[in-house]
């Protein structure tokens, strides 16, 4: 009798272990939603007369992201317009005091840029380069770097997931570099150039810390009500399953700074629990386990 006792604990505890990794394995799958915002060019770059670096920094990035499988990302237009809908300007997905549910309709993390470098030096021993054409056969050593103030921010709170000055340099022997051609509407000579090398890096270095960013942040969205049904604003397409259960939190108290009248922060209060039962390309159905009076823009967030 022991014995047997013994094996069903046993049991019990390796189911225990099997659901525990099923439902990490479905957190992991979780795609979050990212906007790219416009980078600010603030670097100098007389030599570069192609498309503006801020909106090209902004496309490479957009299209690395999606690249990855591991993010939802926006394309500009479909943007515009989803913040037209809502009456939100880029600037209102920062700020903690904007309504979080109409934030989170949109998207859960927003990044924003600031570029500080953008361009190459030359070391070399004989001859140069005038206006971007090789003056002289010989070999020089050509250094691009390029470097951006990146901000990270959780579109719900406005609270700031990651700040830091990321800068990468990529070095180049060769007879000469051409500055002519170099642009980010030409994918061939901007991949050869140093510079867009050293792009490159920045934008896979920003990708790299995204996808560490949230991979411990609980996945947040808005609950719909209609009559006795209750839905989620997000689906398949952004890898939710079946099963996986939800708080339920409404926003509550603001904090504000005493002086100067700043939001500081928004609180926000559990009211109840809802488990996942149909899933579908933008929709989740969910019911109700705990709590009542759930209402439309309530916001939800994935229990660990």
């Amino acid at each position: 009798m022991r014995r047997m006792i013994v094996w069903l604990v046993l049991v019990q505890l390796a189911l225990g272990l099997m659901v525990s990794i099923a439902t990490a394995g479905d957190e992991a799958g979780i795609k979050f939603r990212v906007i790219v915002g416009e980078f600010e060019d603030k670097a100098e770059h007389g030599w570069y007369h192609g498309p503006g670096p801020g909106q090209g920094m902004a496309d490479m990035l957009t299209t690395a992201l999606m690249k990855s499988g591991k993010f939802r990302v926006f394309e500009r237009a479909a943007l515009d317009e989803l913040l037209a809908e809502k009456n939100l300007s880029m600037s209102d997905l920062a700020n903690p005091g904007a309504n979080a549910g109409q934030k989170l309709e949109i998207g859960d993390i927003l990044i924003k840029a600031v570029i500080t470098e953008f361009g190459y030096k030359e070391s070399k021993t004989k001859g140069g380069l005038i206006s971007g054409a090789l003056k002289k056969a010989s070999v020089g050593s050509y250094t691009g770097r390029v470097a951006a103030d990146i901000r990270m921010i959780d579109i719900g709170t406005g609270e700031v997931l990651w700040a830091e000055s990321v800068n990468k340099s990529e070095t180049s022997r060769s007879l000469g570099i051409t500055t002519n051609d170099f642009s980010f509407g030409n994918q061939k000579s901007f991949d050869d150039h140093v510079v867009g090398k050293a792009t490159r890096k920045v934008i896979n270095a920003v990708v790299k810390e995204l996808s560490k960013q949230v991979q411990n942040k609980p996945w947040q969205g808005v609950l719909i009500t209609a009559d006795e049904f209750l839905f989620i604003d997000g689906g398949t397409e952004l890898g939710l399953k079946p099963g996986m259960k939800f708080e339920v939190l409404r926003q509550g108290r603001v904090v504000k700074h005493p002086k100067t009248g700043k939001i500081l922060k928004v609180i926000t209060d559990k009211i109840g629990l809802v488990e996942a039962t149909e899933v579908e390309d933008g929709v989740t159905t969910v019911i109700a386990k705990e709590g009542q009076g759930f209402e439309t823009g309530d916001l939800v967030r994935i229990r660990k």
